[in-house]
């Protein structure tokens, strides 16, 4: 479940989802962070995608029925694929998270990498798109049992869909809580 992060800090929210930290010994270079930067939009389009709402139709036409019922059928196709997946490929396990546009917060463990160390953070966000979001990124802190990561400048197109996302699913936490 998505809950709004109310801090004093970035915009943010919570969830759980797979996660793990990848260890970078070399840093980026500018073709790696290219390289994340076209991928990680690909999955946040695909998210995007795949979490937009259609209008209801007051009087639908036999064509919108159609289509209604089409989608119906790739709705349960995906949501068939969403559970299956899983099992059948190598993810890590979940955490509690905390996502921002600009860094991203999970409980310390005794894995956590050193202070300064660079990474790949890679999170299952979505259980139907298959690749996880890889973001390059440099450790902050461990302050109280939480690892803080900073998220290293991506490309100005991924950048801002990751923000559209962060935005997006903190004011769906708000709507949420206030229905609850």
């Amino acid at each position: 479940m998505n809950t709004p992060a109310h801090s004093n800090g970035p915009l943010s929210y919570r969830l759980e989802a797979p996660m793990r930290w990848v260890a970078v010994d070399a840093g980026f270079d500018a073709a790696a962070i290219d390289y994340w930067s076209e991928a990680n939009l690909r999955v946040l389009t695909q998210m995007s995608q795949f979490e937009e709402r259609g209008v209801a139709i007051e009087q639908p036409t036999p064509q919108d029925l159609e289509i209604q019922r089409l989608h119906a059928k790739l709705d349960l196709l995906l949501t068939a694929i969403g559970e299956l997946a899983p099992r059948f490929l190598d993810r890590p396990a979940k955490r509690a998270l905390q996502l921002s546009w600009c860094s991203l917060k999970w409980p310390a463990d005794a894995q956590t990498p050193p202070l300064g160390s660079s990474g790949l953070v890679e999170v299952h966000l979505h259980p139907v798109v298959l690749q996880p979001l890889r973001w390059p990124a440099r450790l902050l802190s461990v302050d109280g049992g939480i690892t803080e990561a900073e998220l290293l400048p991506a490309g100005e197109a991924a950048q801002q869909a990751l923000e559209r996302h962060v935005f997006q699913q903190h004011r769906r936490a708000i709507a949420a809580a206030r229905r609850g």
